[in-house]
């Protein structure tokens, strides 16, 4: 959805003259008013006396999600410094469903929390899974947060959308819209799994968390959950949690908490899986572009823990990649250290690189010498490594101690093998120096064999310059071609050059080799 210039014009109106609350209020008034006379009892509740008096009902036809957008637009006008410090973004319907759509692998009688629901995205698509939605609203669902605003509008679209047999849901469910900070309440129902979308908000230390050196808000909501939801629950965070060194404690209380767990990675491009806008950011750049992760943790006798690769898709793709996202989740290990981002074609290369005894960092040298290479470290599509400097400010400069050594180097880091482990064990904004030192390095490598690849790789680099325009300033970078980095790649891996290609591509579900048979339940 995107709001028109009126009705954004209209919102903004309404807020000036009536504040935020009776604005919103009033909205919410008129949309009750359009559903029909059997819900005009809900006008009666105290909660809309102050409502202001509006003409317009700008929630007509419009899905959770989009009023999900429509209230973060008016949230964010209202207090635009909260909403930027405050990480809070909506789900889009296509997520939610997706997130609700793993339900199936839980118990029928579960009994459901959503601890951060904001007006109810992820909610909503899990009622819809059910047989009969007004019992499960009723008896197994509970919505919980720190806005009773949102969760007013949340009570009021599930009473307008699933009020059938209940003539007066809107009263039986208000004890199920519970107004808690789920971080430290002491008083929450009973309830056995979680669903949730928690805040992506960094810098905060709470001491009081065994993930407090993440000092990050959603680690804790979902420490909480993990620790409480003991039939499991489904989230979706930035998929920082996979890899980087200051989750660990998450990771390890993820893996000691529950036996499955199966996560999904998703890429920032082409697209993303929030494909709206960030309101109330100062940031010329508003497009949310968080890579998101997916977990979806429950009982199990046995440890199985599986992953997908961090998947890129179309625009045009998007439904597609939802209906095959189960199809890529490859089962490997996990451990404190590190959830892989593998494919199945790529885990056996995974497993032997693993057992690789010599690393990036044992044939460089920590003073200046005449052999070095300057690694650019803000991937996208590709990553490469130059001997000549190139004008940018974001790289690192690896040195050597021999020609053979900067030579060997050179194929390593200029090869789709760099790339690829950047990915599977990284896959950030940025490639942290401990992951490019820690890339394992093949022991038997003959480098005579490779002195046309080098050479060929050093005539590239001056005529394969790209320019990007960053902040109005030109940032240089080399992209080898695309058949000259093949070459590279299969000297060194000759059997997975071919699928290690297939990661600079900008969609990957057209590389998925599964049987259509496979189920989503293990």
């Amino acid at each position: 959805m995107r709001l028109s210039i009126s009705d954004q014009s209209y919102v903004e109106s309404v807020i000036r003259e009536h504040g935020l609350k009776a604005a919103w209020k009033g909205i919410l008034k008129e949309y009750i008013k359009s559903a029909g006379d059997k819900f005009s009892y809900i006008l009666k509740d105290p909660e809309f006396i102050n409502a202001a008096p509006l003409g317009a009902n700008l929630l007509s036809n419009l899905s959770i999600g989009e009023i999900s957008i429509l209230y973060e637009f008016a949230l964010a006008y209202n207090d635009r410094k909260k909403r930027k410090d405050g990480g809070q973004y909506f789900t889009p319907d296509d997520v939610s469903k997706f997130l609700a759509g793993h339900q199936s692998l839980f118990p029928r009688d579960t009994v459901w929390i959503d601890p951060c629901s904001g007006v109810g995205n992820l909610s909503y698509w899990l009622v819809l899974q059910q047989e009969d939605h007004e019992d499960f609203i009723s008896k197994r669902l509970f919505l919980v947060d720190v806005d009773p605003l949102a969760l007013l509008t949340a009570r009021v679209f599930f009473t307008v959308t699933f009020q059938k047999q209940v003539k007066d849901l809107f009263n039986r469910i208000e004890s199920r819209f519970i107004v808690r900070d789920f971080l430290t309440a002491g008083d929450l129902p009973r309830f056995d799994a979680a669903i949730l979308n928690p805040p992506y908000v960094s810098g905060l230390m709470k001491v009081e968390f065994q993930t407090a050196k993440t000092r990050n808000l959603y680690a804790y909501f979902l420490e909480r959950t993990a620790l409480l939801a003991k039939k499991g629950y489904i989230s979706i965070t930035p998929q920082t949690f996979t890899s980087a060194t200051s989750f660990k404690s998450l990771r390890k209380l993820l893996l000691d908490t529950h036996k499955v767990l199966d996560v999904y990675c998703f890429d920032n491009v082409p697209d993303n899986i929030f494909s709206g806008v960030k309101f109330g950011s100062s940031n010329s750049n508003k497009v949310n572009s968080t890579r998101a992760g997916i977990i979806v943790a429950r009982e199990g006798v046995k440890r199985l823990n599986r992953i997908t690769p961090l998947l890129r898709w179309r625009t045009s793709e998007r439904a597609k990649m939802f209906e095959t996202a189960h199809k890529f989740l490859t089962e490997t290990v996990f451990t404190e250290d590190v959830f892989p981002k593998i494919s199945k074609d790529l885990h056996p290369l995974y497993v032997t690189v693993r057992s690789f005894e010599r690393k990036l960092k044992d044939i460089t040298v920590n003073k200046e010498t005449e052999f070095s290479l300057q690694v650019p470290t803000t991937p996208r599509y590709f990553i490469s490594a130059n001997k000549k400097p190139i004008n940018r400010t974001s790289y690192k400069t690896l040195y050597f101690a021999s020609q053979k050594d900067v030579d060997f180097a050179y194929i390593i880091l200029n090869s789709s093998y760099m790339y690829w482990w950047w990915r599977v064990n990284d896959g950030g904004m940025t490639i942290s120096e401990t992951t490019l030192l820690d890339l394992p390095i093949p022991e038997s490598v003959d480098l005579r064999s490779a002195h046309g690849l080098v050479r060929q790789l050093e005539k590239s680099e001056s005529k394969s310059k790209v320019i990007k325009i960053n902040a109005g300033k030109p940032i240089e970078n080399i992209k080898h071609p695309a058949d000259l980095v093949y070459l590279v790649t299969s000297f060194l891996f000759p059997n997975e050059a071919g699928f290690l290609s297939e990661t600079h591509r900008n969609s990957h579900l057209n590389t998925l080799q599964v049987s259509p048979q496979q189920k989503l339940i293990p």
